[in-house]
């Protein structure tokens, strides 16, 4: 819902304002599920939560993009992965420490949220607006004030290159301005207007639906029973802490070099490790067992399926690559490129229709994870998986295009020089683009 509201009226909030409601629904949600005497106030609390990721899912990556130097724009737009893996890995830490408290355990891990919400509340308050959200204010305004939205402009710009000349300052912003009156003149923004730039809609959208469809919420789906099956179902908690590490240090990984190794080949790298993890579960869960004596697998009990005990350390090795590979590639990339290809005039519904499409997408997945593996074994679910990643190296290999060191503005430039499915990448020297 959330999602959808910034469509329609992102570009009238601004990112900041987008933050700061983010964070107080947050805050509100968290103190709500955390103090709810019924069942009914933790659905009201975390639906007010989840309103809030909405928010800031679209606001994040749209305000780094838009702040960051061309040089580590990537580096600081995968940053915002990277914490909210940490804010994963912290939530299972604080759920295994509170394991032991029967009864409000799980209240204090909820409580704990509210003090992150007031820190990101009253931290986004030091830091200026966009310069570009400025610069687009400005190309819009018919009041008289644009002078002043620039001046405001230059003042944020230089906020955020620090050491930069007043001249240097001065260009940028002056590029930004020409660039987007170029490409929209001073009209305002219609909620069409997204779908007249097909093919950076189709990388947008294309990537966080295969992001979600590759199979990231049902791999974790079956990351109980793979623990449990390899003899690690005493210490549930603590194996989901292990899980929240490895996709840090992956994370962690991408952020150190993705501005030297480029979005493609971290895609590639990433992709190729899901699909050789999803190969190795697929072929381990066609070993499936019932330890029930005496019982086939047909008409096993749940509780009483497993896996061999090689096979079962094999699934535990294979989900800890594909969490691997996802952080690599598709976790923190998709939403960085997403971030990058939109022309600004339409980057922020553009944005949320990509938005729309990833929790689509991941609602899907979850919802039909059970019925999935009741029709096609759970073999059968992963090999799926395995298909669909092979389907996404092709959909990176014709469709992406290498973005590392290009300004916002260069990068809107080549996105908007062809139409969709006539995708041929732009001429490197007109561009300066990069393919790996």
């Amino acid at each position: 819902m959330s999602s959808l509201i910034c469509f329609r009226y992102a570009d009238d909030l601004g990112r900041k304002l987008e933050v700061r409601i983010a964070a107080i629904l947050y805050f509100f949600g968290a103190a709500v599920a955390a103090g709810a005497p019924f069942l009914w106030g933790l659905y009201v609390g975390f639906t007010i939560y989840g309103l809030g990721i909405g928010f800031a899912m679209h606001a994040a990556p749209v305000y780094i993009a838009e702040i960051s130097p061309a040089s580590v724009r990537g580096t600081l737009v995968s940053a915002k992965e990277m914490m909210i893996v940490m804010g994963m890995f912290l939530g299972f830490l604080f759920g295994y420490i509170f394991s032991g408290m029967d009864i409000v355990g799980w209240r204090w891990m909820v409580v704990i949220s509210c003090a992150f919400a007031l820190i990101m509340g009253m931290g986004i308050n030091f830091i200026p607006q966009s310069p570009r959200f400025l610069v687009l204010k400005a190309v819009r305004d018919r009041s008289g004030g644009s002078e002043r939205l620039l001046d405001k402009a230059r003042e944020a710009t230089k906020f955020f290159r620090q050491g930069a000349s007043q001249e240097e300052v001065m260009n940028e912003v002056e590029v930004m301005r020409s660039e987007l009156e170029v490409s929209m003149g001073t009209e305002v923004v219609k909620w069409t207007d997204p779908f007249k730039y097909p093919t950076p809609l189709l990388i947008g959208c294309g990537l966080v639906f295969l992001q979600q469809v590759t199979g990231q919420p049902s791999v974790l789906y079956f990351a109980t029973n793979i623990f449990k099956s390899a003899g690690f179902g005493s210490a549930a908690a603590l194996s989901s802490v292990g899980v929240g590490l490895v996709k840090l240090l992956a994370t962690l990984f991408t952020v150190w070099r993705i501005d030297q190794y480029g979005r493609r080949l971290l895609l590639f790298i990433g992709i190729g490790m899901m699909a050789v993890a999803l190969a190795l579960i697929g072929t381990a869960f066609l070993f499936r067992e019932c330890t029930a004596p005496g019982v086939s697998i047909a008409r096993c009990e749940d509780e009483s399926v497993g896996l061999p005990q090689s096979w079962a350390l094999l699934t535990v090795v294979g989900l800890m690559v594909y969490v691997s590979g996802y952080q690599v590639g598709f976790g923190p990339i998709a939403w960085l490129m997403i971030s990058e290809v939109f022309p600004l005039r339409v980057r922020g519904p553009a944005l949320s229709i990509a938005a729309v499409v990833n929790f689509a997408a991941n609602i899907m997945m979850t919802l039909t994870a059970e019925v999935l593996q009741n029709a096609v074994t759970p073999s059968g679910v992963f090999y799926s998986y395995f298909v669909l990643s092979l389907i996404s190296l092709c959909f990176v290999n014709s469709m992406v295009p290498e973005t590392k060191g290009k300004t916002l503005e260069e990068i809107e430039r080549m996105m908007t020089s062809k139409p969709a499915f006539d995708y041929k990448a732009p001429d490197a020297a007109k561009y300066g683009m990069q393919y790996a």
